[in-house]
């Protein structure tokens, strides 16, 4: 937006009553009657502009427009703002009219008319400027315009009243004086708490006549209640509004609210500050839009970084350094605090506060910058870095000192250059335990960070710093984390403190190949056991720093032997008091677990124990907790694992980093899974993988193995390829070596490439096998061998394989994952024995919650020709009514498919809602709300919809007014 397109507009948005004074002004003086304007208000809020709308009024009303532009330039060049307002004269009026106001007013002078002004002809010469004395000049100018006046009324006008030399203020004061008995209009401009404006010549101008009373001024844009031939009109900041209309009228488009809000917040609706923001953003070619507004609160414009220039350039010192310690404290400003740091006593603050205040700088009621947060931030950037410094580092410590946040210390000492004295890293320590109490671990990184830029800092001292910095970091950058224990622990003077630097790490993210992570571990572990010791923190530690060598190590048959002698050791009921207990049971139950070495029974039982013993806080992640909620899961042993989760979750929105997040999300899911709730495990694990961006190094590899399990179970297998792949360890780990493979068999398998998958399967059982993985629940590998022989026609390798997973499930003893085995071997195995194989799952998975699996086993039987028609019908039939009450749309297509081919024309007549639906149905006919129907069955408001949703599907309506007839209508087709 050019200068010329916005100004007209600017000034004529919330200054209808400064120009209605004007007018009348003007009509005053068209009448006879001379008087004067001040028009005053902030640096930037329009005065200039309205000078040129009233200019262009004066012309049209015929008044004849005498205008000069004072500036700091010219201040010393005598008489400057005089000769302006006559070149200006010249420019407009007819030679002749000019020469013969010359003439008179020359002859006014002592000694007759100048040689330069001759007694007739034309004015070949500029008027005698230099001959002209201090005395002369005020009556010269005077009888000037006492001679135009006899012709036409005047308007004589000074932008910038307080960079007029001094002596053109001396001129213009004798025909102010005598402004009432001649048709003339005087206006000025001025920027108050200019320095220049308090000399006398200036404040003479701009006061009211002899005798009256002073100014009394209402807020904006409004005249003050001032003598008759004097007016001030003080223009200020527009509302939002106009600044909305200005916005839309620049970029001829429709705003968004929050690109508005910012050139809102920057400018202050401050006409300058908006211009030029609008036209930086034109020149950027941005537009109106959310995506660009945070560009457009970057902008700085040149202009206003000149104007805020010169405007500090013509103050005083102390006015400077006050606006440093205003820009410095922000929002924590008080007098006290910006005389301290400005080193001002009450007087100077008092004054410089005033100068700031009347140029629109301070806010009026408080003692804060404001005028839009452009201006303290080119303020700020314009402040030498040494003095910034200084003023950062007075303002931290004193800020800290008398009480207040350490956070609002530490961002003073996050802007300076240099941190001097250990008071400094103190603060911005306990700024950071602020912000991690608080739920903000990257903002206690950041401070942190800032710390350990400290030259001071060595040695210990810089290490317990670094540990510091990686607790905060575990939370959101699990790589830097590692990195930063690492970089501490050789700089740490005793064992005791290396190994809870160590323990601070949570195992999950221990990667054995990160950062030498384990050897460093390993040795520390090796050190503490050599000292001996009865201690019991040390005992504890050494418990700790064990279970993260069994995790670390969980991929090597031969640990995984000692670790299973260690947990037969510790008896059928280990002390489970001390975290380093718990943590040490964990660690071996992972182990138990995945080798198949122990049965679920027992596992689940310590597994309950455990979690009874941990509150559920987001910090569980950092711990051996999160192996547990995987067995409780293998086990399908989870509802209180469900409530548990739900808690931490909760706690984990408000106050945890991303890692936390992405991990409950991790747990959550997979209990959701062996719950059968495959659309919400899905959700889980889509949120969880969005969270796991760069910063956070990639998901922990457990949870890794998580993600692809879900997206492989809930027919996903491209989502579970591409998180694996993406996983630094992809190649290196085993486990998710294994599950790599499985994934790229099942998208083989899709594909219709039954051989290329049964190789992706196999060399999965290979890699899970040399690592002595021996537990279905973990990678059912054999299954899916078995699938892929069956498709093949090689029907005893694939009865084999399914055999092999049965007899390991067995082992395992869990219901749920021995009816799933038992589906696959049902499948393959030929002729009558296979249903009954098929019965035996069905028959396990009643037992469970697990309905998506429950109707894979009933859909086998009733789809094997072996069956009997009866069964076939009753199991078809079952599956239908599981497969509509609890939504399982990929089920619910293969089975309408099978009832279509059966029934020839599956029409309205193969309607059949289940009982809940009926019920919830019948209610709603009625007239009840969801809420009056989930009160009266006890059941949620959520299901209630689900129920009618389903209902409204299968009746073939749009919602509850047709309800009742459909419900009739059904009745009549049903057999009695």
């Amino acid at each position: 937006m050019s200068d010329s397109r916005g100004s007209t507009t600017t000034v004529l948005l919330e200054r209808e009553s400064a120009l209605e004074q004007a007018t009348a002004a003007l009509r005053r003086a068209a009448a006879g009657q001379g008087s004067s304007l001040v028009v005053q208000g902030p640096m930037g809020v329009g005065r200039s502009a309205f000078l040129d709308s009233l200019a262009t009024l004066a012309r049209e009303q015929g008044h004849l427009l005498l205008r000069a532009q004072a500036s700091a330039a010219e201040e010393w060049f005598r008489l400057g703002v005089v000769r302006q307002l006559v070149d200006s004269l010249r420019a407009i009026a007819p030679p002749e009219d000019f020469a013969r106001w010359l003439r008179k007013a020359a002859g006014s002078l002592p000694g007759g008319t100048p040689a330069a002004v001759p007694p007739d002809g034309p004015v070949t010469t500029r008027p005698p400027w230099s001959a002209l004395t201090w005395q002369q000049a005020p009556r010269w100018l005077a009888a000037l315009l006492g001679s135009i006046t006899e012709d036409r009324p005047v308007v004589l006008m000074v932008d910038d009243l307080q960079w007029t030399d001094t002596e053109s203020l001396r001129a213009l004061a004798l025909p102010l004086v005598q402004r009432a008995r001649r048709p003339v209009l005087f206006v000025f401009s001025v920027l108050p708490g200019d320095v220049r404006g308090n000399r006398q010549h200036v404040r003479d101008l701009l006061a009211p006549s002899p005798g009256t009373a002073g100014p009394s001024c209402d807020a904006g844009s409004h005249a003050c209640a001032d003598p008759p031939h004097h007016r001030t009109v003080e223009l200020s900041a527009l509302g939002p509004d106009s600044v909305r209309l200005l916005v839309e009228q620049a970029f001829r488009e429709t705003t968004d609210a929050a690109f508005l809000d910012t050139v809102s917040v920057r400018s202050g609706g401050n006409p300058l500050l908006l211009r030029t923001l609008l036209d930086e953003a034109h020149y950027l070619r941005l537009r109106p839009t959310e995506a660009h507004a945070a560009v457009a609160a970057t902008l700085r414009p040149e202009r206003v970084r000149q104007r805020l220039d010169a405007f500090f350039r013509s103050q005083p010192d102390h006015v400077r350094r006050a606006a440093y310690a205003l820009t410095v404290l922000g929002t924590a400003a008080d007098a006290p605090f910006v005389a301290h740091l400005a080193e001002l006593d009450d007087a100077g603050l008092s004054e410089a506060i005033d100068v700031l205040r009347r140029a629109g700088l301070v806010d009026p009621r408080e003692c804060r910058l404001t005028s839009g947060t452009v201006l303290r931030d080119l303020l700020e950037e314009n402040m030498p870095a040494e003095e910034r410094t200084a003023m950062r580092g007075v303002a931290a410590e004193l800020l800290h000192r008398t009480g207040h946040p350490a956070e609002l210390a530490a961002e003073q000492l996050m802007g300076a250059i240099s941190l001097h004295g250990p008071e400094a890293a103190q603060i911005l320590r306990t700024a950071a335990d602020s912000a991690l109490r608080r739920g903000s671990p990257r903002d206690a990184a950041r401070y942190l960070r800032r710390a350990l830029l400290d030259s001071s800092l060595s040695g210990r001292d810089r290490a317990l710093l670094l540990i510091d910095l990686a607790t905060a970091e575990r939370s959101f950058a699990t790589a830097a984390s590692l990195r930063h224990v690492v970089e501490a622990v050789p700089l740490l003077d005793s064992v005791r403190e290396r190994a809870d630097a160590i323990a601070r790490l949570g195992p999950l993210q221990m990667d054995p190949p990160a950062f030498r992570i384990d050897t460093i571990r390993a040795a520390v572990a090796e050190e503490l056991g050599r000292s001996g010791t009865d201690d019991w923190v040390e005992r504890e530690l050494a418990l700790r720093l064990e279970a993260r060598e069994h995790i670390l190590s969980a991929q090597d048959p031969a640990h995984i032997q000692r670790a299973l002698r260690r947990f037969r050791d510790l008896g059928p009921s280990p002390r489970l008091a001390t975290t380093g207990e718990r943590e040490l049971v964990t660690s071996l139950m992972h182990i138990a677990f995945v080798a198949n070495a122990a049965p679920a029974e027992q596992l689940t039982r310590l597994c309950t124990r455990l979690l009874e013993q941990e509150p559920p806080t987001p910090e569980h992640v950092h711990t051996t907790v999160p192996l547990v909620v995987n067995i409780l899961s293998g086990a399908e042993q989870v509802e209180g694992a469900a409530n548990w989760l739900r808690e931490a979750n909760r706690l984990a929105q408000r106050r945890g980093g991303d890692v936390e997040q992405a991990v409950i999300r991790c747990e959550q899911a997979l209990v959701a899974l062996a719950d059968g709730q495959r659309a919400y495990a899905q959700e889980k694990i889509i949120q969880a993988d969005a969270l796991a961006g760069p910063e956070t190094s990639g998901l922990p590899t457990v949870c890794a193995a998580v993600l692809a399990i879900v997206a492989m179970n809930t027919g996903r297998p491209e989502l579970a390829e591409q998180i694996l792949t993406q996983h630094r360890l992809h190649a290196e780990n085993q486990h998710l070596a294994a599950l790599l493979h499985v994934a790229r068999g099942s998208l083989a398998a899709r594909r219709d490439e039954p051989r290329t998958a049964l190789d992706h399967y196999r060399t999965a059982g290979r890699h899970t096998e040399r690592i002595g993985w021996l537990n279905p629940v973990v990678l059912p590998w054999s299954s899916c061998v078995a699938l892929m022989h069956h498709r093949l026609g090689e029907h005893e390798d694939a009865v084999a394989a399914a055999q092999l997973e049965v007899g390991r499930s067995r082992a395992w003893g869990s219901d749920s994952r021995l009816g799933r085995s038992l589906i696959v071997l049902g499948r393959v195995t030929p002729g009558r024995q296979g249903p009954e194989v098929l019965e035996e799952a069905v028959a396990l998975l009643e037992k469970g919650s697990n309905t998506y699996d429950l109707c894979r086993a009933l859909y086998a039987l009733a789809t094997r020709q072996e069956t009997s028609r009866s069964r076939r019908a009753s199991a078809l039939e079952r599956v239908q009514q599981l497969v509509e009450e609890h939504d399982i749309p990929e089920l619910a297509d293969k089975v309408r498919g099978k009832l279509t081919k059966k029934a020839g024309n599956y029409g309205r007549a193969g309607i059949r809602l289940t009982p809940s639906e009926r019920k919830v149905a019948r209610l709603a006919a009625t007239g009840l709300s969801n809420s009056e129907i989930s009160g009266q069955l006890g059941t949620s408001s959520r299901m209630v919809e689900k129920h009618l949703t389903n209902s409204y599907r299968k009746l073939g309506i749009t919602g509850r007014p047709e309800l009742r007839a459909a419900l009739k209508k059904l009745d009549g087709e049903q057999p009695s």
